[in-house]
């Protein structure tokens, strides 16, 4: 007859390893969805609702629309065969590169899909942590004394 105590172990041990194993599958789906964020395909988002300001306090005006900037979807994309780890650093997440890491899709493909109203963006791919221009895209600028690339959304 097997004691109350070493069974009761054999329970709890059990039930741990049946609710970790798919914590960790969890956890690495999330972290490959909230990293989507970061060649160029682009496409259009536009608010789904306006906002409206008051009409101001003595004159006769109705409301009026806030403008609402127009996002792009932009995808970047890296080809660099045998990279471990490829992140973009740029002006539009003030030069950090822990904030926008690509995930590998593929065999040497990287890929991050990011939101971006139209303008001129300058940034540089950091490769296991070496700086090097976009291979893909031939529009370069200087920022800081460095050259990188450049990056127009319309």
């Amino acid at each position: 007859m097997i004691e109350r105590k070493p069974l009761l172990m054999l329970a709890a041990a059990a039930v741990f390893a049946l609710l970790s194993v798919p914590s960790v599958f969890l956890s690495r789906a999330a972290k490959r969805y909230f990293n989507f964020v970061g060649h160029w395909n682009v496409a259009t988002v536009k608010s789904s609702r306006s906002g409206i300001i008051p009409p101001f306090r003595g004159r006769q005006w109705g409301p009026r629309e806030i403008p609402q900037p127009e996002l792009r979807f932009v995808k970047f994309s890296v080809k660099m065969a045998g990279a471990k780890e490829v992140r973009i650093a740029a002006d539009f997440n003030k030069w950090n590169p822990g904030s926008l890491a690509l995930v590998k899709n593929g065999k040497n493909l990287w890929e991050a899909l990011i939101p971006l109203p139209p303008g001129k963006y300058r940034y540089i791919c950091l490769v296991d942590g070496k700086e090097t221009l976009d291979p893909l895209n031939p529009d370069t600028d200087i920022e800081g004394g460095r050259k990188v690339s450049l990056l127009t959304v319309k």
